[in-house]
């Protein structure tokens, strides 16, 4: 399989971040080359004591101050725009950036942050039936062009709704999850699976039961994970720890450029790196010279 390309994005500091450390960082992600850059949308940190900035307000500044990156999150929160609204925002967002909206979205998890913030916090079931008329949604405002479009779901409905202006280029969809009913939704709705990094051991048997969907509805989608790249050995800092090390990119250069290619090998086209601060970052945007050419 070489010779395949395989999209390298960064996930910038924002938990306990000041603005001009996100900034900065997404600015060096661009310069070094990277595809994308992305933020988590979550309104409490982990633990709720800890400061986080609101993933789509960042967003929009992003888009200000960097020219050629995709800017996007991993991943939306269904649960915490209207799904109409998310849509005209995407759409808006689109238009200013000059195209650079990447959109993953998933069903949402943090308890702590629904209760908080007054969101109701239904059952894994319902929330998935509220992602995947969210994303019904989203895909119809976004194809309607300038005419109206209506849908009614057993969780949202929207009536004769307008999005102007319209949405000039087709958006791709990620969803992430590993649930079944998600990887079905996936298989029937998305142009790209986002599998959590912190179930990485999963992936084979997760990845064999969407590629049974994916045959089922005659479709394909892109696959992409977020963990670590890290020059050099030694242990983790606690918090990466979650992203499971274990799938990501470090050590050697050699063992580096071999990961990556098992990686691509797995079916992997998109790799999101979590860094751990500025030296982190300049690690990763050291190494990734090195990892595009063993791509080849």
């Amino acid at each position: 399989m070489k010779g395949r390309s395989m999209e390298f994005g960064v996930v910038l500091p924002q938990l306990s971040a000041t603005w001009d450390q996100t900034l900065g960082a997404a600015r060096k992600a661009e310069a070094a080359g990277f595809d994308s850059v992305w933020l988590v949308d979550h309104v409490y940190g982990i633990p709720p004591q800890t400061g986080i900035l609101e993933a789509w307000t960042v967003m929009s500044a992003l888009a200000a101050a960097t020219e050629r990156v995709g800017i996007g999150a991993q991943v939306l929160c269904q649960s915490f725009r209207n799904p109409a609204l998310l849509a005209k925002m995407s759409t808006t967002f689109d238009l200013v950036s000059g195209g650079r909206l990447r959109f993953l979205i998933g069903a949402g998890w943090y308890d702590a942050e629904y209760t908080a913030f007054g969101y109701e916090f239904p059952t894994p079931g319902v929330r998935v039936g509220e992602l995947e008329d969210t994303v019904r949604i989203c895909k119809g405002m976004w194809a309607a062009g300038s005419e109206p479009f209506t849908y009614q779901g057993k969780h949202y409905r929207v009536q004769d709704v307008l999005n102007l202006p319209p949405q000039p280029r087709p958006i791709p969809v990620g969803i992430g999850g590993q649930g079944d009913r998600v990887l079905d939704l996936v298989a029937r709705e998305a142009d790209e699976w986002n599998c959590p990094g912190a179930i990485f051991h999963q992936w084979a048997e997760r990845n064999a039961v969407l590629e049974e969907r994916l045959v089922t509805h005659g479709r394909t989608v892109r696959k992409s994970v977020q963990s670590v790249i890290r020059p050099g050995e030694g242990d983790f800092p606690g918090r990466l720890q979650f992203f499971n090390p274990a799938l990501g990119i470090h050590g050697s250069p050699d063992h580096m450029a071999q990961r990556v290619c098992e990686l691509r090998d797995m079916g992997i086209d998109g790799f999101y790196a979590i860094v751990a601060g500025e030296k982190g970052l300049d690690g990763a945007a050291e190494a990734l010279p090195g990892l595009r050419a063993a791509l080849g």
